[in-house]
């Protein structure tokens, strides 16, 4: 069942829809990512994290993300653009577009930020996820299903993403 929040679950979570210059068609996307975590709590090195999944931009500026990681499970997300930040487990997050063809999706978690820019033009698709402590923060912050997971910065080995 779809939670009512504005993006994203736990780690890498990307908003793979697109504001398709001024036609307002619906346009449907997948994306990608490959990273590594370590994290103190719990205590692992090394660990392969992988997500995939598709997002829809609709005429009507509301989108959805349809998102599986080997972390966080199914996750499915229906949400409005430019809402306000809505609360999700841990913290908060939003999906803005920021250009004709680029949309920023925010998550906040206790310690940190994660930041999702996404670019697509055509069939062109550029993808970067940023991650950036709060201040006054050392250890990175994500929500799982046993808890919060406390761990060093999130290495990204691999994002892919194109129209479907």
């Amino acid at each position: 069942m779809p939670r009512e929040t504005a993006l994203l679950g736990w780690t890498f979570a990307v908003a793979a829809a697109f504001f398709p210059g001024e036609s307002f068609a619906q346009v449907q996307a997948k994306f990608s990512y490959d990273a590594v975590a370590n994290c103190q709590k719990p205590n692992v090195r090394n660990y392969p994290i992988h997500g995939e999944g598709t997002g829809k931009l609709s005429t009507d500026r509301t989108a959805s993300l349809d998102f599986h990681s080997n972390v966080s499970g199914r996750e499915q997300y229906r949400v409005k653009l430019g809402a306000p930040a809505a609360a999700a487990p841990g913290g908060s997050a939003s999906l803005r577009v920021v250009g004709r063809h680029r949309l920023r999706a925010v998550r906040e978690y206790p310690n940190n930020v994660l930041i999702v820019h996404l670019a697509v033009v055509g069939a062109s698709c550029v993808l970067k996820i940023e991650h950036r402590l709060k201040p006054g923060k050392r250890q990175y912050t994500f929500t799982t299903p046993l808890g919060l997971a406390y761990c060093d910065k999130p290495q990204i080995v691999k994002t892919s993403c194109g129209e479907i």
